[in-house]
């Protein structure tokens, strides 16, 4: 869940614009606390069925042990699975209170006026901290010791969605490794999204939704996390202001169940601390003492994980902080280089892309459309 300490600060910064209430009003929980509880009997319900599926599975087992012990084993789950539900109903009443939210009732994409990508950066100038301009390539340093490989390139592809024409954004997470005995480098796939985003005539940047291809030992398992606002009650949601304001918390995508990250911007001009590791390592991406935006990113459906992200104006995103339970796990994210084509990753050697040409092999094997020559 939360932390305490940290979550107790952005309810006190929610609570700052809620006009008191009378002794003599009833209170009456909002949309989003009822949202909360229902989808927390729901979850229960999850438990559940999963539970018997499980018993029903452990009945064909040969053995008398392992039948038993396939027993014992789904008990132990659906314990844990049933405190997850808490975690998460208390992760998402604690949202309410953050949002200050009544109902999610309505949708940006159609509440906006918005332009089309493909004038962005001609005739308007992106979003200083996401850009939805065509080319627009940066490659980020993830994972435990540095061992995952982002690449995030901007199409000139669209998708119309509400109406609006959304920039597709592919963006494909590599696990690299290097063989012992011949020293080649290897990339496996961990992640191919397809993102989808608009810009408002304001700057904003929109959300529209996304297809999340998740692997698992270079093969694919599932698609969670993928929602489209306008289906099965998807909403869409702001993935950045043009202009933040601190204290302001908003939801970046709405699919209850599936994508309900969370943004509040914390600090307008700030830099990572000490503790948190410090700039990124490459000084053209540092914060100095005060240039970044700072934001606290959450989503209640994995309360246990939270991250502070950092944005330079003009660049974007540049660090992200990983936490787990409210503790700082040591685990970054780094920009490490950026450019306005794909050839920024053989050009530039901050990429830090040891085989170029192999790494984008593999990129077009996995988003033939977006990364194979013509």
């Amino acid at each position: 869940m939360l932390n305490k300490t940290l979550s107790t600060v952005l309810v006190a910064i929610a609570l700052m614009s809620v006009p008191p209430v009378s002794a003599g009003d009833r209170y009456e929980p909002s949309a989003c606390k009822q949202t909360a509880r229902t989808l927390y009997h729901a979850c229960k319900y999850d438990v559940r069925d999963n539970y018997y599926e499980t018993l029903a599975n452990c009945q064909n087992l040969a053995s008398l042990g392992e039948r038993k012990a396939c027993y014992r084993d789904a008990d132990a789950e659906r314990q844990d699975e049933r405190a997850f539900c808490g975690d998460v109903k208390e992760a998402r009443t604690e949202a309410c209170e953050v949002l200050n939210e009544d109902r999610y009732d309505t949708d940006p994409l159609l509440t906006n006026d918005f332009i089309h990508p493909d004038q962005v950066p001609d005739e308007f100038a992106p979003n200083p901290y996401v850009s939805v301009a065509a080319g627009h390539t940066y490659v980020l340093r993830a994972g435990e010791e540095g061992g995952e490989t982002v690449v995030v390139h901007v199409t000139d592809d669209t998708r119309e969605i509400l109406g609006v024409s959304c920039r597709v954004v592919v963006d494909i997470v590599v696990e690299t490794s290097e063989d012992d005995e011949t020293g080649d480098v290897e990339y496996e796939a961990v992640e191919v999204t397809d993102d989808w985003f608009a810009q408002t005539l304001a700057g904003d940047v929109v959300y529209c939704g996304e297809i999340a291809r998740n692997f698992e030992d270079g093969v694919l398992r599932d698609l969670d996390g993928s929602f489209e606002a306008g289906l099965d009650f998807a909403k869409s949601g702001f993935l950045a202001l043009n202009t933040p304001i601190w204290g302001l918390a908003h939801r970046q995508e709405f699919a209850l169940g599936e994508a309900e990250d969370i943004i509040q911007y914390i600090d307008l001009g700030t830099a990572p601390s000490a503790e948190e590791g410090g700039n990124n390592a490459n000084e053209k991406y540092s914060c100095g003492t005060d240039k970044c935006l700072k934001t606290f990113d959450f989503a209640p459906i994995d309360p246990e994980s939270t991250e502070y992200k950092y944005y330079l104006p003009g660049t974007g995103f540049v660090l992200a902080v990983a936490m787990d339970d409210g503790e700082i796990t040591g685990e970054r994210e780094e920009l490490m280089c950026v450019g306005d084509s794909l050839d920024v990753l053989s050009d530039d050697p901050d990429c830090g892309i040891a085989d170029p040409e192999l790494l984008l092999e593999e990129l077009c094997t996995l988003a033939a459309g977006t990364f194979c020559e013509d």
